[in-house]
């Protein structure tokens, strides 16, 4: 099945080395925008992306649930597309460690992970 994405949406898929945002209504279609846009990144045998360094923020604990499970489903797509697909496989176990998370748990975990103590 073939999505059939707007100019804005295909913009923000294609955009490549920078950072995207993409802010849209509610049911607009932003999570499957940004899962298409990573998926095609992190299944880049060229570019060489590895998944463990990816970086997705949303507002809300539900949205970057539903990111991961739609990303892990995205991957497992590939994999039954191209089951002998070595750096996807690949990919698809390092995902687990990317940051998908809250903009306030990031932010939390930043000034967790950079607070310094003077004695």
């Amino acid at each position: 099945m073939s999505v059939s994405w707007t100019a804005d949406q295909q913009k923000a898929i294609d955009s490549y080395g920078r950072g995207v945002t993409v802010s849209a209504a509610a049911g607009s279609g932003k999570t499957a925008v940004l899962i298409e846009r990573i998926i095609r990144l992190l299944t880049d045998k060229e570019k060489k992306i590895p998944a463990d360094r990816l970086l997705a923020v949303t507002f809300t604990i539900d949205a970057a649930a539903q990111m991961r499970d739609k990303l892990n489903a995205a991957f497992e797509k590939k994999l039954r597309e191209d089951p002998e697909n070595v750096w996807v496989l690949r990919q698809q176990d390092l995902v687990q460690l990317a940051r998908i998370s809250t903009i306030d748990s990031f932010c939390f975990d930043m000034v967790k992970e950079n607070q310094h103590f003077e004695d």
